[in-house]
């Protein structure tokens, strides 16, 4: 079989299926598989995991590039991406691409996947590829006077990402909201550029394919699956050790909006007007407390029981004007009453797409679509 590579250069954290890129990816996919090609696929970024989604989907045979990870066994990380990608092990060889751990692995990775894939493609078909990037310069670079480079299916690299920035007025909001959540604190949602807690990168890819004109995991999406699970699903990002929680504010609407900003090193926002709110009376038998900040000193001295409400004030941020409370570990909707709820939108048109999910009442923060489209 002769190796066939879809090489596209990175592309927004926030596609959908109709991005020329990904329709032509898949186009790429099917004329390989149809020939009897090898694909060359690999992880890490979308830019990689698309194609190897669709030849997951098509049941394609394909060679995947992966990282060997310190203290993790090669079968352990092949397991981890057979159960991601929905994999038949009978269509699938393996590459460990060896990296080094004195450096950033991602950044590593990248380096030797690349020279690595690149040398062992036979047949490669560019789709998008950024003029001057760093792929357009190993093409350039290449030797291998045995390959063929199919161009059937490129196109033109769009170098300026989908907007995910909200713009956020203050004087539109609904004046009344902070008088209908006093008593409350809020579990603010946003929009994610990655799989939702629990959930597998196929399903992820495979919405995003399916999605036209709006990306799958916006802000208003997110809280739509909370709200179809009944359950707030904990994260371990940005906490200590590792452990998992469920933050809330006890901040008023008109004072979180405040604190809604763009961050240009993450490409996403802090947070966005999706939530949900609970009564503060029914939060203790929860579970729910509030954080306790602190210099990070502090941290050894307290009661182990207390220890995973603990926030450090921060040196590079200042945590605590977000009145953060904390819920470790998944949290159960189903155990809040409906009246001891309630759900918050961008705008009043978004309360019909929620339907019959809401277990109680539904707000919206602004008297009007105030914000730019997300994602589009």
């Amino acid at each position: 079989m002769k190796n066939a590579l879809i090489l596209n250069s990175r592309q927004s954290l926030r596609p959908i299926g109709t991005d020329r890129w990904i329709v032509n990816s898949q186009s790429a996919v099917e004329y390989a598989a149809a020939n009897g090609y090898r694909l060359l696929s690999s992880v890490g970024m979308n830019s990689w995991e698309i194609p190897l989604f669709f030849a997951s989907k098509l049941g394609a045979y394909q060679k995947i590039c992966i990282p060997s990870l310190e203290g993790k066994k090669e079968d352990e990380i092949k397991d981890y991406y057979i159960r991601q990608f929905c994999l038949d092990e009978k269509l699938v060889e393996w590459e460990i691409v060896n990296i080094d751990e004195s450096s950033k692995w991602k950044a590593s990775f990248r380096i030797n996947r690349d020279i690595k894939i690149l040398h062992d493609a036979q047949i490669l078909f560019p789709v998008s590829i950024r003029p001057r990037g760093n792929l357009d310069s190993l093409l350039s670079s290449l030797s291998n006077s045995d390959l063929n480079v199919m161009n059937r299916f490129i196109t033109k690299y769009e170098s300026r990402p989908r907007a995910c920035k909200i713009d956020i007025d203050p004087a539109t909001i609904v004046r009344s909201a902070d008088e209908i959540l006093d008593g409350y604190i809020i579990h603010w949602t946003k929009a994610t550029s990655s799989p939702w807690p629990g959930e597998t990168l196929y399903r992820f890819y495979e919405d995003v394919y399916n999605s036209k004109t709006r990306y799958a995991r916006s802000g208003l999406e997110t809280l739509k699956r909370i709200l179809t699970e009944r359950r707030l699903r904990s994260s371990a990002q940005h906490y200590r050790r590792n452990m998992a929680a469920v933050p809330f504010s006890d901040l008023k609407p008109t004072e979180a909006i405040q604190l809604m900003r763009w961050r240009a090193r993450y490409q996403g926002m802090t947070f966005e007007p999706y939530g949900i709110g609970i009564r503060k009376e029914f939060t203790e038998r929860l579970g729910i407390r509030k954080v306790l900040y602190g210099n990070p000193e502090m941290f050894q001295y307290l009661e182990k029981n207390d220890q995973p409400y603990f926030q450090a004030i921060g040196t590079k941020g200042f945590w605590i004007p977000e009145k953060e409370y904390r819920h470790i570990g998944d949290l159960d909707l189903r155990l809040i009453p409906n009246d001891m709820i309630i759900i918050i939108v961008a705008s009043p048109d978004e309360i019909s797409q929620l339907g019959d999910t809401s277990p109680g009442k539904i707000i919206p923060l602004f008297k009007a679509r105030n914000l730019l489209p997300q994602n589009t």
